[in-house]
C-alpha cells in the first residue's frame, strides 16, 4: 500500500491525545486506506492489536451498531480493562446521531477515537453542539500531482510527459493504481455514480435529477468564474429551463457538502471582509468533471488554477479570492499568521498578460510575499514578486 505521508504524519502527530480525529474528505479519496496505514504504524509500535477496535460503516456485518447503545455494548465487550484502546470508525455519518454517540465514547472508554466522514454537513446544527472543540478535523484530498506521479511510479524528472494524464484521468488513488484505460473508466464511472447518486441525489433528497445535473454542468464548465446562485439561475431561465435560486443554492451546498466541489470566497483586501457574492468554485478531482462534461483541452488555464488552488489547500491554507479595486487576485492563501498571494496563468510571456497579472499584484500595499505562477521557464520576478514555475510549485521544489 502506497504511504500518504502528509496525512499519515498528521495522525502520528496528533496521537492519543484527548481529541476526536475526524478525517474528513470526498468519498474515496483515501480516508479508509489512511485508518490501515496508521493501524499498521500502531502495530509497528508495539500496540497490541487486540487493542485497535475498527469498524466500518460500509460492512454489512456493521449494520447494527448504527444504534449507539449497540455500539457502546459491542465496544464494551471488547474492551481490555487497564488497556488504552484505539477506535478507528469508517463513514461515521452511518451511524445515527454520531456526533452525540461519539462523545459519548469520548467520556466513556479510555481510548484514542478515529473517525471518517463524507459529508461537511457532519460539522453543522446539533453535530456542535456535542464535539465543539473535543474534535481534530484532518481534511483530506485525492492525490496531488508529487502523489501521483508515485502512484503510478512515473518519473519526477518526466512530470511534464504525465500532467495531460493527470487532467485526464484525475486524482482518486484507485484510479490512479489502475493499470489499463478500461479499468480507469470503470473505476471513474463507480465513483461517479457513488458520489453523484448516494452522496449528493439520495442524501440530499433531489427529485428532479435533470435539472441537478443541468446546474452540475454548468458549474464543471465555468470553474474558476465568478458566479453566484442567481447568476446560474438567470442563465438556466435564459436558456428555457425554468429554476429557481434557492434551488441552485441547495444543489451547490449538496455539492460542496460532498466535497465535490469547493466554494472560495472572495475577500476585499481594502476593506479586509469577505464578500458573501460571487465567489468561485473548484472541482475536486478532474477526472469526475472530464466524465460529467466531457474531456475538453479548452479553458486549461481555468483547470490549471483548479489544480493550484486545491494544492493550496493540500498544503493548509485557507484560500480565498482577492478583490482589490478593480483587480482580482486569484488567490490569498492564509495560514496562521502567514499570507501569500497568487496570480496564475498558462503563460505570462505576451506583454499585456505579463502587465495585467503583476499589476494586480503591485497593487497590493502590504510586504505578505506575492507569487506568479505559470508554465513559463524563464524567470519572470519583478518588484518583489516572486515567479514560479507551475512544476516546481506542483512537486514542491519552492518553498511556500
Amino acid at each position: 500500500m502506497k504511504v500518504r505521508k502528509r496525512y499519515l504524519d498528521k495522525l502520528i502527530q496528533y496521537r492519543d491525545n484527548d481529541f476526536i480525529k475526524v478525517i474528513t474528505g470526498v468519498r474515496r479519496s483515501g480516508k479508509s486506506s489512511l485508518l490501515t496505514l496508521f493501524k499498521e504504524y500502531l502495530l509497528n509500535q508495539g500496540i497490541e492489536e487486540k487493542q485497535i477496535i475498527e469498524i466500518n460503516y460500509e460492512k454489512f456485518q456493521f449494520d447494527d451498531l448504527k444504534e449507539g447503545s449497540n455500539l457502546h455494548m459491542y465496544l464494551n465487550e471488547r474492551t481490555i480493562v487497564g488497556k488504552r484502546m484505539v477506535f478507528l470508525i469508517d463513514e461515521v455519518q452511518e451511524l445515527s446521531e454520531w456526533a452525540k454517540v461519539i462523545n459519548s465514547l469520548r467520556v466513556s472508554f479510555n481510548a484514542d477515537i478515529y473517525v471518517t466522514g463524507s459529508n461537511s454537513r457532519m460539522f453543522s446544527g446539533e453535530h456542535l453542539t456535542y464535539l465543539s472543540g473535543r474534535y481534530i478535523e484532518i481534511k483530506v484530498l485525492p492525490l496531488s500531482f508529487k502523489e501521483f506521479l508515485d502512484f503510478r511510479n512515473y518519473e519526477e524528472q518526466r512530470a511534464e510527459d504525465y500532467f495531460n494524464e493527470y487532467l485526464r484521468i484525475g486524482s482518486f488513488p484507485a484510479v490512479s493504481l489502475a493499470g489499463q484505460q478500461e479499468l480507469v473508466e470503470a473505476i471513474l464511472s463507480g465513483l461517479f455514480d457513488s458520489i453523484f447518486t448516494r452522496d449528493i441525489i439520495l442524501r440530499g433528497n433531489i427529485r428532479d435529477e435533470g435539472s441537478f445535473y443541468k446546474v452540475a454542468k454548468f458549474v464543471f464548465e465555468n470553474i474558476g468564474n465568478s458566479t453566484s446562485a442567481n447568476a446560474i439561475k438567470n442563465t438556466m431561465t435564459s436558456s428555457g429551463h425554468k429554476i429557481t435560486s434557492d434551488t441552485v443554492d441547495n444543489y451547490l451546498r449538496l455539492m460542496c457538502d460532498a466535497h465535490m466541489l469547493y466554494q472560495c470566497e472572495r475577500y476585499d483586501i481594502r476593506g479586509k471582509e469577505r464578500l458573501k457574492t460571487n465567489g468561485k468554485y473548484y472541482v475536486v478531482d478532474t477526472g469526475l468533471r472530464n466524465k460529467l462534461i466531457g474531456y475538453r483541452q479548452g479553458n486549461l488555464g481555468h483547470v490549471i488554477e483548479n489544480i493550484v488552488f486545491l494544492q493550496l489547500l493540500r498544503l493548509g491554507y485557507d484560500v480565498t479570492v482577492g478583490k482589490n479595486m478593480f483587480y482580482e487576485v486569484d488567490f490569498i492563501a492564509v495560514k496562521g499568521m502567514q499570507k501569500l498571494y497568487f496570480q496564475v496563468s498558462l503563460s505570462a510571456l505576451d506583454e499585456m498578460t505579463y502587465e495585467r497579472e503583476m499589476n494586480a499584484l503591485l497593487k497590493i500595499n502590504d510586504q505578505y510575499p506575492k507569487y506568479l505562477i505559470t508554465l513559463d521557464k524563464v524567470d519572470l520576478s519583478k518588484d518583489g514578486i516572486l515567479h514560479v514555475n507551475l512544476f516546481d510549485f506542483l512537486l514542491e521544489k519552492v518553498d511556500i
